[in-house]
């Protein structure tokens, strides 16, 4: 699932970016110091594109690979807003 997101990435945008997804398992105290609801005793997984310095988008679920598959559908939805102008 990392793997399509940066190939997702790579499709869309090219390779001159060099994009870096992270992934990480949140108890429910720190989805709260986030703002997150935490729907479970297990937390929530929490994905993140970061091109740079930049954080170019998230998204989180209680199941790992629904997190990734969100994270590559907010690729498609940045990139869809950016071809638009």
């Amino acid at each position: 699932p990392k793997k399509q997101v940066l190939l997702k990435f790579v499709e869309l945008f090219g390779r001159d970016y060099k994009p870096v997804v992270t992934g990480v398992r949140l108890t429910p105290e720190e989805c709260h110091r986030r703002g997150m609801k935490a729907t479970t005793r297990d937390g929530m997984y929490l994905t993140e594109l970061h091109v740079g310095d930049e954080l170019v988008a998230s998204a989180s679920d209680r199941d790992w690979r629904h997190a990734y598959k969100a994270l590559r559908l907010e690729v498609e939805r940045i990139y869809s807003e950016v071809d638009s102008f």
